[in-house]
């Protein structure tokens, strides 16, 4: 068994800022290895004992990315080879992409492992580019795997819940959090190791498009978003009624209920002529269920606003025949053509396919842009579309703008969104994947009408196979990305038997759940509603914390949250300090007391501001 691990030397989120003089990421801190890619390591460590063989591991980087390479050796690895020249500075997920790929491919290595994305960046794309390269298959966000006879079998991780999927070998996996514990190694065995670094240049490894001039993405001016002083009012001597009145009081004066204003205006209801280089591409999502996702709709807007000003249409892509269903729902939003490439389902659920089946049309119709979900989906095929065609890809944007030269500009949230960077793309079209909840949505148009095309199903067959889907979120928690309000839970309500009362409250509120890292890693909340670096982001109103410490791994997901209310026992909690209001009590009466209190006086009053219930 041959076997490969990408890793990446990041700052130490939290701490990491920007160089005053360059305007870029101070990189010259403390760097640990991305907390995914220590999975794939220990991963790599397992099968190797298990199956025998050699593990590799592989980065690219300065000089310093050999102190990771180190930290490799010491848990186990057998090789570590740094790929290091000035030429490589500055290259963006495709061009890094390339140059591991590069050396990975005259390897012939089984297995090659990733994180599922670096954490200071938060870019998912370089694992399934090195795929595409290699002309391999990948599976992504897997948290388990087996192996048995060329064979592997994993259960990846949906924006639903989970699917099991098997793939041949070789393949390129990406690992989520719960696939395995990373091997913790002292400060001295890293200074013991006896295997030597292998250390290739550019010259050696060959080919072409590394570092700035192969890079087709642009990172322009960087921002450091200004932390929103919060009030910090704590409320410590008052019984659970008298704390509840007095929060509703606070939520009632704050106005964070209200629906939001920031909803884009409904699309014109003339239609748009297409053109080559002018027109805006949505690749559009159905969920388990049938329903069009919300993400999908956010998009098909903004895309309406952008075609707006640069004179284009809005073409919207489905994959698979259920698109001719939502037709009419799409051009209500803004769609004047809906493209729907006739995929198989198991077509579909194969990245490897999509990205092979858009690739003719794109190169024949030549969007301007390309904008896709920064879902589970759509992290999964756009890479690899970007790596096939050359394509500059800026993923997990949470704004889009059109510059002075008429290139659109994708605000891109780095260091657990502490900071935000503008990317532009050199190529078209210019291709992004947005966050969900990032753009708003506004009324549709009753009547306005698309042009329908059917594109024919290519004869591919997917390398990948769905065994089994399994459904774990629920209507209390789909819509966490869109929520006005959401309630947060931390491990100190004391057990999963406190969910049903905390349920209770997130109905009558209208509220959709979220959970800390250490909630989803006890499995009492699923992963799809973890919130914080390696989780989601919010930008709902209103975030209530129930038990919730504080750890900057979960907080870091509250940058957008409008107002924050912490409940917990303990006074010295870190919550508390990023709140705008804390109240000290226990979390099981808290819930029952605001319940009560919501029961007598909130039924009008978030009726009348639209608020679920």
């Amino acid at each position: 068994m041959r076997i490969a691990v990408c890793i990446k030397q990041i700052p130490l989120v939290g701490e990491a800022g920007i160089a005053a003089d360059t305007k870029r990421l101070d990189r010259s801190g403390a760097c640990v290895i991305s907390a995914f890619d220590l999975r794939a390591l220990a991963v790599a460590v397992d099968l190797r004992q298990r199956f025998g063989g050699q593990a590799v591991a592989v980065t690219m980087g300065p000089p310093r990315a050999a102190e990771a390479l180190r930290e490799a050796l010491a848990m186990g690895l057998d090789r570590a080879v740094h790929l290091q020249d000035p030429l490589f500075a500055g290259s963006d997920t495709l061009a890094t992409a390339r140059a591991l790929s590069a050396w990975l491919g005259g390897q012939g290595f089984d297995l090659v492992l990733a994180g599922k994305y670096a954490l200071d960046a938060d870019t998912g794309q370089v694992g399934p580019e090195i795929a595409e390269l290699l002309g391999v298959p990948h599976v992504a966000g897997v948290q388990r795997l087996e192996l048995r006879d060329r064979f592997i079998t994993v259960e990846r991780e949906t924006d639903e819940g989970y699917e099991e999927v098997t793939c041949p070998l070789p393949a390129v996996i990406t690992c989520a959090e719960r696939l395995a514990k990373p091997i913790r190694v002292s400060d001295e065995a890293r200074t013991v190791v006896a295997a030597a670094i292998e250390t290739l240049d550019a010259a050696t490894l060959g080919g072409t498009g590394y570092g700035i001039e192969g890079s087709p993405t642009r990172v322009g001016e960087i921002r450091t978003l200004p932390r929103r002083a919060r009030a910090g009012h704590l409320l410590a001597s008052c019984s659970p009624a008298e704390a509840a009145s007095q929060l509703l009081a606070a939520i009632e004066t704050w106005g964070c209920l209200e629906p939001s204003d920031q909803a884009p205006t409904s699309p014109s209801g003339r239609p748009r002529a297409p053109g080559i280089g002018k027109d805006v591409f949505v690749a559009c999502e159905v969920d388990s269920l049938g329903a069009v996702s919300p993400v999908s709709l956010e998009l098909v807007e903004a895309a309406a606003t952008l075609a707006d000003q640069i004179g284009g249409a809005v073409v919207v892509l489905f994959f698979g025949r259920s698109g001719l269903v939502h037709a009419d729902l799409v051009a209500a939003h803004g769609a004047d053509r809906v493209l729907v490439l006739d995929l198989s389902e198991p077509q579909a659920a194969a990245p490897e396919v999509v990205a092979a089946a858009l690739a003719p049309g794109i190169e024949e119709h030549g969007p301007w842009a390309l904008l896709a979900p920064a879902t589970v989906r759509g992290r999964d095929w756009a890479p690899r579309l970007a790596a096939r065609l050359g394509l500059g890809l800026t993923g997990d944007a949470i704004g889009l703008q059109i510059d002075s030269a008429g290139r659109l500009v994708a605000l891109k949230p780095a260091l657990g969104g502490s900071v935000v960077a503008e990317i532009r793309s050199d190529t078209l079209p210019q291709m992004v994947t947005m966050r969900p909840g990032m753009l708003g949505r506004g009324p549709p148009v009753a009547g306005r009408r698309a042009e329908v095309l059917m594109l024919p199903a290519p004869s591919l067959t997917p390398a990948l196979a769905v065994l089994s889907r399994h459904r774990l979120v629920d209507e209390a928690t789909a819509a966490l990305e869109h929520a006005r309000v959401v309630i947060g839970v931390g491990m100190g309500i004391g057990g999963p038997e406190a969910l049903p009362a905390i349920r209770a409250l997130a109905a009558r509120l209208g509220a959709s759940l979220c959970a800390t890292r250490r909630v989803a890693d006890a499995g009492w909340l699923p992963r799809q509603v973890q919130v914080g670096i390696t989780g989601k982001g919010l930008s709902a109103g209103l975030y209530l914390g129930l038990g919730v410490g504080g750890s900057f791994n979960h907080t870091a997901g509250l940058e957008r949250v409008g107002r924050i209310v912490a409940i917990d026992k303990d006074p010295q909690a870190a919550m508390f300090k990023c709140a705008d209001l804390g109240v000290v009590g226990d979390c099981l009466e808290m819930t029952h007391a605001l319940e009560a209190a919501l029961g007598a006086c909130l039924p009008a009053a978030t009726a009348a501001a639209g608020v679920r219930m």
